[in-house]
């Protein structure tokens, strides 16, 4: 890091398409999972920020509350009645350099940080990032408090 703060960059970005296929620019009923890789401008690593990037009308089907419970809309808190849905970005029609744009913007505008973790995790409220448990984790252990139960899911994990 120098002196004036670790600026993030946008490494590349990896498509998983619902249907196997990229549809045309322009189509209005779409579905992908979306890998951004980003890291420090300063070195070549970079970790990964997942999303689910998709049209409403595939949102509405794909979260549709017959699907509560499976697949996309698999984690439903415990009674059924609440479905949090973090990552989940919604675009008009599909297009790469929109969805990159938008990506790029967000990374701009998350950096200078005094580190890594500090970008990584203002990225990560839009975005959500691999390490996030980590850097909570990290934080909790400098402040001399516990680590951080992982899953609000499962009540398990609450005790």
């Amino acid at each position: 890091m120098g002196p004036e703060g670790v600026f993030a960059e946008v490494k590349q970005v990896l498509y998983n398409w619902w249907g196997r296929i990229e549809p045309d620019a322009g189509a209005t009923h779409f579905g992908v999972s979306a890998q951004v890789l980003i890291g420090s401008m300063d070195c070549d690593d970079a970790d990964s920020f997942d999303c689910i990037l998709c049209s409403p009308s595939m949102f509405a089907e794909r979260f549709d509350l017959t699907q509560w419970g499976s697949g996309f809309a698999e984690d439903v808190l415990p009674g059924g009645d609440v479905l949090p849905v973090h990552g989940v970005w919604l675009m008009r029609a599909w297009s790469p350099a929109a969805f990159e744009a938008a990506v790029a913007r967000l990374v701009t505008a998350s950096s200078p940080g005094p580190d890594w973790g500090t970008v990584a995790n203002r990225i990560g409220l839009h975005l959500p990032w691999e390490y996030d448990y980590r850097h909570d984790d990290e934080l909790n252990q400098g402040g001399g408090l516990p680590r951080m139960a992982h899953s609000f899911w499962h009540d398990e994990a609450r005790k």
